[in-house]
């Protein structure tokens, strides 16, 4: 602490004077105090030195002297332990094992918080705060809760990380080839046994999560087989439904060596729609280390049939051939071509139609065009050289086009910002801007306010607000045109950039799956989310949230979310998971949660304008027994990790030798943080009570004496 003076230091001096000059002025220059006689002389200089210290500290407090102060803050290190929780540590250990082993890391951090900060956490597929030893979760991700450890940690004084784990990880990238972002040392502890056991697994299955009604499908089993020479076991699959158990097939394997593995393929009807449960399984060997992993369920939803899209086109084009293969990349849609004026008589097995150069002048198509519209089948346009525009603006609604000449321009894609009607995946966003342009009618542009555009034509450097590829939905539902024509050239450019044809693939699919999608009219409509995101999909991992999303509309169909909506999820044994729809913005949305492994039904109610709503659907819950693959804890790995950051691999009995390999690292040290404040003097107000200590003294003493 040091004392700073805005003013000269000879100030001081000034102040002094001021405060003898006040005080000789006040107490010998003053005629009451001679009055007081000579018993009063003896307490003059008394007083004049209280007067004298009063006046000359009040004077120096008005030169606003600076106080400078010095404090110090010691951080200790941090030190994170991240225990792993997954199913597969408690494979390779028994209760005894696990009893001791939460002794010793709880004797581990007593140790290291005498001068360590020791934060705690548990992790499996993702990191959570605090220790636990339930060993329950159904999957282990490394790389994450290291990479989540350094997010949290990167610029504090983190010294050292202990990493208690089996080593054996089976969501996300190969943690020793993680970057260390903060350079500490990684203290691995190996739990789990490392000794090859007598054992038999399903190691892989390969399978199409998604199959249509009637055709056959493919189901390819991976299997190993260790210490299990010259015995024999039977692979096969059964059916499973409710409590039922039908087998469909099986194979025999004879066991030639210790280790010992291979593969078998079944090829399976889909005989009924909607989600089949198979659980494909290998027969027991006597002296196995686990019969965990010789099975494994696998879930396939069949669909009953593919939506049907049309292509109806003027003349032959290398846009049909293109825009048909990206359709049909995705198993769940078929095309049909067909050229006018042989237009199909029935439309109503078909989800979208698609007029490629149409209507022309020989081919106006007005007809087609109102039938189509009157049976509300969604329409795409796709304009070129060919379409004549004048009709082609008296056929839809959505955009306004003032030809010239029916002549075209380049027009390269450029993606609306303001597009909100789906999501692109990210391979297409990023290929976009790279893909040539189309030729577009070349004219003025007016688009409908109830039509949004996906993509923007920019011509040569010129960035247009004219649409190139856009939406609306009306009464008589949804349309879609592609203003120009040279499709095959976008899936050519793809291919060129990547050697495939999926960001093209990707856009046509998101352009039909919109467009093929048939309207919801209903009042009330509740949905699960991976519904919505995924084409539909009810199928759910036991280690996933089940998220619902409601609407509920108006007589004016403005969306609105006053009332509550309650729903309730029922499992196969007909017990009831009650909720309640949490509000946002002017819908509803409600987590769920985890549930367990089985087929469940909801059905969801709300009340509005004294009228009931329902709504209702179904989803499965499949296994997830990732954690059980694998028997054999890998001690390699963590030695790597270890070794590559400068740590150490201990063992559950050594934690006592890791606590001090800790203690011995010279660069794990405490931090000093030295801060300086300065204020003025003044501010402290205690200094005020000497002052008045000294002022109420003089007071008194002038009192006593009969002085005022």
């Amino acid at each position: 602490m040091n004392l700073t003076l805005s003013y000269p230091a000879w100030y001081i001096i000034l102040c002094l004077v001021l405060g003898a000059a006040l005080s000789f002025i006040l107490y010998y220059r003053d005629w009451q105090f001679r009055q007081l006689g000579a018993p009063f002389k003896k307490w003059i200089w008394t007083l004049a030195i209280i007067r004298f210290l009063a006046i000359s500290f009040i004077a120096f407090l008005l030169l606003s002297p600076l106080i400078r102060t010095l404090s110090t803050r010691v951080e200790k290190p941090i030190v994170v332990l991240a225990q792993d929780n997954s199913q597969s540590v408690l494979l390779n250990q028994s209760s005894q094992d696990s009893s001791l082993y939460k002794q010793n890391i709880t004797g581990l951090i007593k140790a290291l918080s005498k001068d360590y900060e020791v934060k705690a956490y548990s992790f499996g597929s993702s990191l959570n705060e605090g220790l636990k030893f339930s060993f329950s979760d159904k999957s282990t991700n490394i790389s994450s809760a290291l990479s989540e450890i350094s997010n949290l940690y990167t610029d504090q004084n983190l010294g050292a990380i202990i990493l208690a784990s089996d080593g054996i990880y089976n969501e996300g990238s190969n943690p020793v080839y993680l970057k260390n972002e903060l350079n500490v040392p990684i203290y691995t502890v190996g739990m789990g046994d490392t000794t090859f056991k007598r054992d038999l697994q399903l190691s892989n299955i390969l399978y199409n999560r998604t199959v249509f009604l009637g055709d056959y499908f493919p189901l390819k089993v991976e299997w190993r087989a260790q210490f299990c020479a010259n015995e024999k076991t039977s692979l096969s699959v059964a059916n499973i439904s409710g409590n039922a158990v039908q087998t469909v097939e099986e194979k025999s394997i004879s066991i030639e060596n210790n280790d010992f593995s291979g593969s078998n393929e079944f090829l399976i009807k889909a005989g009924t729609p909607g989600i089949v449960h198979y659980r494909l399984a290998l027969s027991q060997v006597s002296n196995e280390a686990s019969v965990v992993n010789n099975s494994r369920d696998v879930f396939i939803e069949v669909i009953e049939k593919k939506e049907k899209i049309l292509i109806l086109a003027n003349s032959p084009h290398p846009d049909i051939a293109a825009f048909k293969q990206a359709i049909e990349s995705n198993k769940n849609y078929e095309a049909a071509i067909a050229f006018a004026p042989d237009f199909p008589d029935k439309i109503d097995e078909y989800n979208l139609i698609v007029l490629h150069q149409l209507p022309t002048a020989d081919n106006n198509l007005q007809s087609v065009i109102s039938n189509i519209k009157s049976k509300k089948k969604s329409i795409l346009f796709i304009l070129g050289s060919q379409s004549n525009i004048s009709l082609v603006n008296g056929s839809q609604t959505m955009v306004n086009i003032r030809a010239n000449n029916n002549s075209t321009t380049d027009a390269f894609p450029l993606l609306s910002s303001e597009f909100i009607l789906f999501n692109l995946p990210d391979n297409v966003i990023k290929a976009l801007p790279s893909w040539p342009p189309l030729a577009s009618p070349f004219g003025e542009y007016k688009l409908s306010p109830s039509a949004t555009a996906l993509l923007t034509q920019k011509i040569g450097a010129v960035t247009t607000k004219y649409p190139l590829i856009f939406f609306q939905q009306d009464l008589n539902g949804r349309s879609g045109m592609v203003a120009g024509e040279g499709l095959w050239r976008w899936r050519m450019a793809d291919f060129q950039e990547t050697q495939n044809h999926e960001a093209f693939n990707a856009l046509v699919s998101s352009i039909v799956q919109y467009l093929s999608v048939k309207g919801d009219d209903r009042q009330f409509r509740v949905r699960l989310e991976k519904e919505q995101l995924m084409g539909g999909s009810h199928l759910f991992s036991e280690n996933e949230s089940v998220v619902f999303n409601a609407e509920l509309l108006n007589e004016s169909n403005e969306l609105i979310n006053s009332p509550d909506v309650t729903i309730i999820v029922k499992d196969d044994q007909g017990k009831d998971y009650p909720f309640i729809f949490s509000k946002t913005n002017n819908a509803y949305t409600l987590n769920a949660g985890f549930f367990p492994v089985g087929n469940y039904k909801y059905s969801a109610k709300v009340n509005f304008n004294k009228k009931d709503f329902a709504a209702s659907g179904a989803f499965t819950v499949s296994p997830t027994q990732l954690e059980l693959e694998a028997t054999r804890a890998d001690h390699q790995l963590l030695y790597s990790l270890s070794n590559n950051s400068g740590g150490e691999l201990f063992y559950p009995l050594e934690l006592n030798e890791l606590a001090e390999a800790i203690y011995k690292k010279q660069n794990i040290k405490p931090v000093l943080y030295s801060s300086t404040r300065t204020e003025p003097l003044i501010n402290l107000r205690w200094l005020f009570i000497p002052i008045l200590l000294l002022l109420v003294l003089e007071w008194g003493i002038r009192k006593f004496n009969g002085g005022y």
